[in-house]
């Protein structure tokens, strides 16, 4: 791994761990996304972790996380907040959100919050995302973002998170 990419891991986590915490509260965020105990969940590009613990609280026992990130800094820094917090119901996994490997259809929920960008772009992991998620699977954005209607369709929207229906 690069310099540049090591300075910017370490910025995105101070930012993320620090100043998120007093302007966001990551309960609040994931309760607008739609998250519920006993689903399974897939968060795409964790970074450091800010909403991951806390994802896999709302979602309990019952309930599963599993959390990817392309960058190995950002999967070592959330194996070690899952560790510190004794959750057992959720996995970091080192993968590329547009190929994840993971069975199809594994998923009641994926949410993408705080992806300014892709490399390649969302399309491939949009695509990835729709094979994913269970018929009836929901997938929250933040922000605006355009999202193919032959995908997703529109359900709701709270402040800044965007919930959509996975099209059959």
């Amino acid at each position: 791994m690069s310099v540049t990419n090591k300075i910017h891991f370490k910025m995105m986590s101070f930012v993320h761990e620090t100043l998120y915490g007093l302007f966001r509260d990551p309960y609040e965020t994931l309760n607008a996304a739609g998250l519920k105990p006993g689903q399974s969940v897939l968060e795409v590009g964790c970074g450091p972790g800010f909403f991951t613990v806390p994802a896999a609280k709302i979602v309990g026992e019952k309930g599963s996380v599993r959390t990817l990130d392309i960058n190995p800094l950002a999967v070592e820094r959330v194996r070690q907040k899952i560790e510190e917090a004794g959750v057992t119901n959720v996995r970091a996994i080192l993968t590329d959100a547009a190929q994840t490997g993971l069975p199809a259809q594994s998923f009641d929920l994926a949410f993408v919050f705080g992806f300014a960008h892709a490399i390649g772009g969302m399309e491939n992991i949009l695509t990835e995302l729709h094979r994913l998620l269970k018929p009836a699977g929901i997938l929250s954005i933040e922000g605006r973002s355009q999202i193919p209607g032959e995908l997703f369709c529109p359900l709701e929207r709270q402040g800044r998170i965007y919930q959509f229906k996975k099209v059959a």
